[in-house]
């Protein structure tokens, strides 16, 4: 897992979203730094980390999905297995 810093703010306080977008944004740099993880393990390690920290899931995959700012967001799925080279079969 890697750190991420706990809520400063209470659910209802508006400055929590930036709060929370702020700590991801920290942790996701260090992973990028430092782990050879795939994007959806490191989207899950965060998520993990920062439920563990005191963050709702919820709200933590939401400011995954709208981004840090820098174009940098959650995928909505996993991205499609490249299929260069491959020949579908026929059907019967």
């Amino acid at each position: 897992m890697t750190y991420v810093a706990s809520p400063s703010y209470d659910r209802n306080d508006p400055s929590r979203v930036s709060n929370l977008r702020q700590c991801l944004d920290t942790a996701r740099r260090r992973l990028d730094e430092t782990s050879q993880a795939s994007e959806t393990e490191k989207i899950e390690t965060l998520v993990a980390s920062a439920i563990e920290a005191g963050w709702e899931e919820d709200e933590v995959r939401e400011a995954l999905r709208a981004g840090d700012g820098h174009g940098n967001k959650m995928p909505e799925q996993e991205p499609p297995v490249p299929t260069i080279g491959v020949v579908p079969s026929s059907s019967f």
